[in-house]
Order: structure tokens, then sequence, then C-alpha cells
């Protein structure tokens, strides 16, 4: 006889500025999706397992985590604050913050710093313009202390472009190979499509657990 297989949620959370200046938290709907990563974290029970999903405005990072949800992508708007999705089952529990890129807000990223086990940046691997900017940003997020030797995993998004740059010249131009003091890995993904994403996920269900023993 088969056991059933239990039932998984996953809230959705928003944060929105009122115009007094307040943060108000929104719930979304619940959603089933993710367990297929869950699956893969051999974590201690009850463990939180804490990803954080940075990069620059309009890098796709919602869509991103919206496509791992099982989420409609048709409509995403820029993040404001913070979108946070969350697992649970069986004792394990998997969070993923999404935090907005746009320049006023990347000063509050180090408030959510503390107990990261996987960092995914993600790069609009389509505007040129801005690998500059973004590689600026990703060398100082690889200087905070309270990230020191966390893996980080380089999502070269937007591939279904034709002006997209390729991984392998972003790693290149960002000088990744330079990385001594964690484990790293850039992968071409299309937030849009889905391509990509599950071998990026992959990665870092491997390292999550490598980083746990």
């Amino acid at each position: 006889m088969n056991t059933p297989e239990p039932k998984v949620f996953i809230s959705a959370w928003g944060l929105q500025t009122k115009k007094n200046g307040k943060l108000k938290l929104k719930r979304g709907r619940q959603f089933e999706g993710l367990l297929s990563i869950l699956r893969k974290l051999k974590s201690a029970p009850d463990q939180e397992v804490r990803i954080l999903l940075l990069g620059l405005d309009n890098a796709g990072k919602t869509t991103l985590l919206k496509q791992l949800a099982s989420e409609d992508i048709s409509h995403i708007t820029p993040t404001q604050g913070f979108n946070i999705k969350s697992v649970q089952s069986q004792g394990f529990k998997l969070n993923v913050w999404d935090i907005g890129g746009q320049r006023k807000i990347r000063p509050y990223w180090r408030n959510y710093f503390e107990n990261t086990d996987i960092l995914i940046y993600v790069i609009d691997s389509a505007d040129r313009k801005r690998f500059e900017e973004t590689g600026q940003e990703l060398a100082e997020l690889l200087e905070e202390e309270k990230l020191s030797c966390v893996p980080v995993l380089i999502f070269a998004n937007k591939q279904d472009l034709l002006t997209a740059a390729p991984a392998s010249e972003i790693a290149e131009g960002l000088n990744l190979h330079t990385i001594r003091d964690r484990v790293w890995q850039i992968q071409s993904c299309s937030a849009l499509t889905g391509e990509g994403i599950q071998d990026g996920m992959n990665w870092v269900c491997k390292n999550v657990n490598a980083k746990k023993k």
C-alpha cells in the first residue's frame, strides 16, 4: 500500500509601501509547487533552507521565482519590497527571498543576508549596458561578511532573446574565475520559457546539502 504524498502549501507574501510610509504585508493565494526541489534537500528535520534571490531591477528575478512556484507569469510588476515563497513538508522548510533590485532598494539588501544558505544572482543577459553595474553589485555582495563562503548561482537570464550574451561571455566579463572563497556556477536560463532553471536548481540542491554537512 502506497503512503499518500503529503500536501505541500506554499504561501506567497508581497511587501507593499503605504502612502504614509508604513509597510503592509499582503497575502497571496496558496499554491502547490517547488516540491521537486524540496525532495532533494537532505537537511536535518525542522531545518530551514534559506535562498536569497538578488539582481538588478528588470533582471527577471520575480519571473524566475514565479516559474519555480508554477505561478502565472503573464503579469509581472517590479518588486518594490520583497516576495517570499515558502515550502514545508515532513519537517523540511525552503524559503526563497526575492528582493527588489531598484537602486533605492539595494542598500536594504543587507537586512536579508543573515543565515543565507545559497545566493542566487540574476543577470539580464541582453542588457549589456548594465553589465558593469551588475558586476559591481555582485562583487560587493561577495565581499559581505554575512555572505562569506555562501555558494552562489548566477542565472544568465533572458537567453530567449537574440541579443543575449552567452553565459561564458558574462562569466569572463565579470571575472567569475577569480572567485576562490566559495563554490559558484553560472547557468544560462530563460525565466520566460523555463529553460535552464531546473539545471540551476539541481546545482542549488547539491550545494545546499554540501554546505549543511
